[in-house]
């Protein structure tokens, strides 16, 4: 009798299981980042970033401002190459003479 029992509830718990699970859809920081493009130190932002996706950023240089709840790494080169140049923790600002790209993180590089 208990066999039947757990074998009536077990298609249940295992749908219910299924839906607690974490999905892996890709996460995204809350907030904004902002920085710099030159010539003209023109102001620029990325709004809520997906993770781990490479922006590139232009001429960047000057200014830096991570309103994220991310950690920025900013890279020298485009494509997020060449290892990071620096890193900005939510609510960091910061100046770099010179970047090209950034990646949002969860933690630092």
């Amino acid at each position: 009798m208990r066999y039947r029992t757990i074998a009536l509830y077990a298609p249940a718990a295992a749908a219910l299981l299924a839906l607690a699970m974490p999905t892996g859809t890709a996460q995204a920081a809350t907030g904004t980042f902002f920085y710099h493009e030159q010539p003209g130190d023109i102001q620029r932002s990325l709004t809520n970033p997906p993770d781990n996706t490479c922006f590139n950023l232009g001429n960047g240089g000057g200014p830096i401002s991570n309103q994220t709840n991310r950690v920025a790494n900013v890279y020298f080169a485009s494509n997020c190459t060449g290892g990071v140049f620096g890193f900005f923790n939510p609510g960091d600002n910061g100046t770099l003479p010179e970047y090209h790209s950034v990646k949002f993180t969860e933690f630092p590089p």
